[in-house]
C-alpha cells in the first residue's frame, strides 16, 4: 500500500509538471521527450563501477578497459534510444460507447517515417491496461484497454509512452494526454417492466394520441437511410430508376406511455439497470415508447436515434461529473 501511494504521488506531480494543452496530431518534438536510466540501467553503470574499484584496486588494466569500453556505450544507447520515439506523430482515433461490463479500448494512430522499436503506452489513470509492441509500424493502432464497471464519462486520463530500445538500460518517454472519453451505458439487468400512463391522465385516463412513424398506415415514401431494414426499400420505385427511397408509415400512438423509474423497484442502479434493459427490448421491437426519471422527460419515440438519446439519458442521471471532465 505504501508503495502504491508513492507511486500515485510520483504520477500526479510528474503530470502536473508536465501535462499541457495538446491538439492532435501530434508530432514528438525534443522538448517532449524524457530519457533516464531504467533499473537495469543502473545495474549496468554500477557494474561499471564496481569493475573500475576492483581495476583500480588490483592495478588490472584490463578491467579498467572493459570498465571505459561499457561506459562508452551508455551515449550511443541515449541517442539511439531517443532517435527511436523522436518524429513519431500521434492521433486520437474515435471510442464507440460501451455497455459497464464491457472492455473499452482507446486508441491512437501512429505514424511517422519508418518503424519504431520496443514502445509500450500505459496509462497514468488507475483501471487501464497498457499494451506493448516489439515493432510499431507507421499507419499501426496503439491503445490502452478499460473494463468500467460503472455509467456515466470514462476519461483514458494521460498517457506514459516508453521505449527502452535498444538495450534496455535507457528510457525515453512522453507524456500526452488528448482528453479522450466515452460515455458508458448502464449495464442491462434482466428484469421486469412495464410502460405505465402519464401521470396527467386521470379521471377517464384520456391520454393525448399523435401520428408518429410506425408500421401501421403507409403515408408517402422518403429518401432510404442507411442501417434501415431492407423490407422498408420500395423496390417498385427502385426498379423504375426512381432512387433508393423508403417506405414510410405512421401509426397512432400513446404518448403517455413510459417507462418510469418511479414505478421500479430495488435500488437507484438496480432500477437503472432494468431500465437499460428494458430501452434494449423495446427498440429491438421497434416500439414505441418514453422514459420519466426523476424531473427528466424523454418523449416517447421510436428508432435508433431514440435509443441512442435513452440510454444516454440513463447513463448520465445522476452523475455529478456531467461533462466527462
Amino acid at each position: 500500500m505504501a508503495l502504491e501511494g508513492i507511486r500515485r504521488i510520483f504520477y500526479d506531480r510528474m503530470n502536473r509538471y508536465m501535462h499541457r494543452e495538446m491538439k492532435p496530431p501530434l508530432t514528438v518534438g525534443y522538448d517532449q521527450i524524457r530519457i533516464y536510466p531504467t533499473l537495469t540501467g543502473f545495474m549496468y553503470c554500477g557494474t561499471a563501477l564496481l569493475l573500475f574499484l576492483l581495476g583500480i584496486n588490483y592495478q588490472n588494466n584490463l578491467i579498467v578497459i572493459i570498465c571505459c569500453l561499457m561506459l562508452s556505450a551508455v551515449p550511443y544507447v541515449v541517442l539511439d534510444t531517443y532517435r527511436n520515439i523522436r518524429g513519431l506523430i500521434l492521433e486520437p482515433l474515435d471510442t464507440d460507447s460501451r455497455f459497464a461490463g464491457q472492455s473499452v479500448r482507446f486508441r491512437l494512430h501512429a505514424s511517422g517515417t519508418g518503424s519504431r522499436c520496443a514502445i509500450s503506452i500505459q496509462p497514468m489513470n488507475p483501471g487501464g491496461i497498457g499494451e506493448f509492441r516489439d515493432r510499431l509500424e507507421s499507419g499501426d493502432e496503439i491503445g490502452i484497454t478499460f473494463h468500467p464497471d460503472r455509467r456515466g464519462w470514462l476519461s483514458s486520463g494521460a498517457y506514459i509512452i516508453t521505449s527502452t530500445y535498444p538495450f534496455g538500460i535507457i528510457c525515453s518517454h512522453i507524456v500526452v494526454d488528448f482528453h479522450q472519453k466515452t460515455l458508458i451505458y448502464p449495464r442491462p439487468l434482466t428484469g421486469n417492466y412495464r410502460l405505465t400512463e402519464n401521470a396527467s391522465s386521470t379521471g377517464s385516463k384520456l391520454a393525448s394520441s399523435s401520428a408518429v412513424r410506425g408500421m401501421d398506415e403507409l403515408s408517402g415514401l422518403r429518401p432510404y437511410r442507411e442501417g434501415e431494414p431492407v423490407s422498408l426499400i420500395a423496390w417498385k420505385q427502385l426498379a423504375m430508376n426512381r432512387g433508393l427511397l423508403a417506405k414510410d408509415f405512421t401509426a397512432t400512438v400513446d404518448e403517455s406511455r413510459y417507462l418510469d423509474f418511479a414505478a421500479m423497484s430495488g435500488s437507484t442502479e438496480d432500477r437503472i439497470s432494468v431500465m437499460t434493459y428494458a430501452v434494449l427490448q423495446l427498440s429491438q421491437a421497434d416500439q414505441v415508447f418514453g422514459i420519466r426519471i426523476g424531473g427528466e422527460i424523454l418523449e416517447p419515440d421510436h428508432g435508433e436515434e431514440h435509443r441512442i438519446r435513452a440510454l444516454t439519458m440513463l447513463a448520465l442521471w445522476g452523475q455529478e461529473d456531467q461533462d466527462g471532465n
